[in-house]
């Protein structure tokens, strides 16, 4: 109704008009290759984000003398415009790992708070604990039976969190980073050529694949809490 409203193509296309552009991109070889290697740089920039995060929050809580190292990095990052950290680190990484990198920043504070939060030592984990080593559990033992299943919970909720925030991120990177093959990329072109339409079908098609991925992770997510409860 709007752009019929409008009717200035430029600014908002007709829904026609971009689906019609969409088909004619989803025939294309490099419109996918450019999503292969987005999806590519948000899995791995995921990935580093559970890895490290899950270890700064635990450091944090095991030794607290370390959680002020960590704390302040964590807070400053969090605190910094994500186009300045894109803008920062054009003059530090190429093209196509510049999203991976950016991606990491903004959401490593995420989960590094989720990690220390489940982790965190209170009287209750404190009994348990102690009734863990009156049944001589080791400290591996004890970690992988009673502490990981309580601050699972937190990780897996941040993870759903981490992981719409790096497609967000990866694309924005990518949108000034301009590497050979991604989805922002093509964000970038579409809107430097005035293609309404190809910008609105590109953006439309990140959401999609966006979503297929964030309902894959919930079902993983909820059987694993199902499996705890149980």
């Amino acid at each position: 109704m709007a752009a019929l409203i409008i009717n200035a193509p430029l600014i908002l296309p007709k829904p026609l008009a971009v689906v019609k552009r969409l088909w004619i991109l989803l025939q294309v070889k490099t419109f996918w290759l450019s999503f292969a290697f987005t999806i590519l740089r948000v899995f791995l920039a995921y990935m580093l984000t559970l890895i490290l995060g899950f270890f700064l929050g635990l450091l944090s809580v095991d030794f607290p003398g370390l959680d002020p190292f960590i704390s302040l990095p964590i807070s400053i990052i969090r605190s910094t415009p994500v186009i300045a950290l894109i803008l920062l680190a054009l003059f530090w990484f190429n093209s196509s790992s510049l999203p991976i990198f950016v991606s990491l920043l903004m959401t490593l504070p995420v989960m590094t708070a989720a990690s220390k939060k489940g982790f965190e030592k209170n009287s209750e984990n404190e009994k348990v604990l102690f009734m863990a080593k009156c049944y001589s559990f080791t400290g591996w033992k004890a970690f992988r039976y009673i502490r990981f299943p309580k601050a699972l919970p937190h990780l897996l909720s941040a993870s759903e969190a981490v992981f719409g925030m790096s497609w967000k991120v990866v694309a924005a990177g990518e949108v000034l980073s301009i590497p050979k093959y991604g989805a922002g990329a093509l964000l970038q072109k579409a809107q430097v050529h005035l293609e309404s339409s190809e910008l609105l079908a590109v953006t439309i098609m990140l959401v999609l694949i966006s979503l297929i991925f964030e309902k894959i992770l919930k079902i993983i997510n909820s059987s694993k809490i199902r499996k705890i409860e149980l």
